[in-house]
């Protein structure tokens, strides 16, 4: 008995099922943007393509790394559209798999380039899987209520020391998650920045037991499968009137539903929603700067609502939501409303 490692007895802790791990394989840090900084300077990489559509922080991380940023544009369809055709041996290229729909534009990117020249980040795409690339940055706490966490999967060519010190910030970060449990989450909005910002700039560390073991109590096959239903049922009623016209492939699992409106004051209608209790994300208006005006870039950053999609709606209510959002788009005067 005295050899057990666990506790026995005692005062109650939290009741959690046990699902396992998501990536039992996976290197464990206490963010993505950590997993990609830690990346960035292990390798000998002297230079990192990057897309101008995305978050400044990620440009920090390699200005933290000590490395040069250069970014691409991208196409309609989200290929990027003026990389190299080659690259140096010390240049790398990453790309985001955009709102976890973008896979087949990974794929491709697999048959342009050497795969140790490529980072994926899978930020917003879960679920995509890691096909022997440099490395595969993933980022659970976008998908579910986590208080921080970032897992990278790498190819044996990349030489990982991993970290030592492990991540303290989890239980502050906690207050966020139990706000919008107790109460709601216009309450815990505040903390939820908080917890966000407090994982900028820091040094990569492992990720803290509490994110490791909420990670365990998650059914992520759940998550996946319900976050495919979900998107399936938005995309058959508002893809006739998106300018973007999504088809996830078997390997896509969404972050969200993008719906592109051009013409539109889409911040007045986020504001409507949010009257209303819709809350809706914002991805990257930061990045504008860099964006070329009419690029699908830009239309991203400032002419879109990112519809939820999560595991939180069943069928029923996600036929609800769609067409509450139907009705109001109807009712805006546009042309562009009028295509649905």
């Amino acid at each position: 008995m005295n050899n057990l490692r666990e506790e026995i007895g005692g005062y109650f802790g939290l009741d959690l099922p046990e699902y396992g791990a998501l990536y039992p394989q996976a290197v464990h840090y206490q963010s993505a943007r950590s997993a990609l900084r830690a990346v960035l300077e292990c390798q000998g990489i002297h230079r990192v393509w990057m897309p101008a559509y995305v978050c400044d922080s990620v440009l920090r991380a390699a200005d933290a790394a000590g490395i040069e940023a250069r970014t691409y544009g991208l196409d309609n369809s989200l290929y990027p559209s003026d990389l190299p055709s080659t690259l140096l041996d010390d240049e790398v290229v990453l790309y985001v798999n955009y709102f976890g729909l973008c896979q087949s534009v990974v794929k491709r990117l697999q048959t342009q380039y050497l795969l140790e020249h490529l980072i994926i980040d899978n930020s917003q795409a879960l679920f995509a899987p890691h096909n022997g690339e440099l490395a595969t940055i993933y980022s659970p706490r976008k998908f579910a209520g986590l208080p921080d966490g970032g897992l990278l999967l790498h190819s044996s060519r990349l030489s990982i020391t991993v970290p030592s010190v492990e991540d303290q910030g989890s239980f502050e970060r906690m207050k966020y998650l139990l706000l919008r449990t107790s109460c709601s989450a216009r309450e815990g909005y505040a903390a939820f920045q908080e917890a966000r910002n407090s994982l900028q700039n820091l040094p990569p560390m492992t990720m803290s037991r509490l994110t490791r073991r909420l990670i365990r109590s998650i059914d992520w096959q759940q998550v996946r499968s319900r976050r495919r239903d979900n998107f399936a049922v938005i995309a058959q009623r508002l893809n006739p009137m998106n300018a973007i016209q999504w088809l996830p492939t078997d390997d896509d699992v969404p972050l969200c539903y993008p719906l592109v409106l051009r013409g539109i004051d889409v911040a007045a209608i986020k504001a409507h929603l949010t009257a209303q209790n819709i809350f809706t994300a914002t991805y990257w208006p930061d990045a504008l700067p860099r964006l070329k005006p009419g690029s699908i870039e830009a239309a991203l950053a400032q002419d879109t609502l990112f519809l939820p999609v999560d595991q939180r709606l069943d069928p029923t209510r996600m036929e609800i939501f769609v067409q509450y959002i139907l009705d109001m788009l109807r009712s805006l005067p546009s042309d562009r409303a009028d295509q649905s």
